[in-house]
């Protein structure tokens, strides 16, 4: 089963950031600037999914989950 939650199988947009790749806010006491690069997701724009870990689909080989 592919995963329909992206362009990119596995990866999904960042969440902090919300994919722009940068700090809408002070993030830690100011030590991550407002426009800097995401301290998450480091300006990639884009995380491994949570429900496959980059697998692509779900129960793939980068999969933890036990069925």
């Amino acid at each position: 089963m592919v995963l329909l939650r992206t362009n990119h199988p596995g990866a999904v947009a960042c969440s902090q950031c919300k994919g722009s790749g940068v700090n809408s806010e002070d993030h830690f006491n100011g030590r991550f600037k407002v426009g800097g690069m995401c301290w998450l997701c480091r300006g990639k724009r884009e995380m491994l999914c949570g429900s496959c870990n980059g697998a692509g689909f779900l129960g793939g080989l980068m999969s933890t989950i036990d069925d």
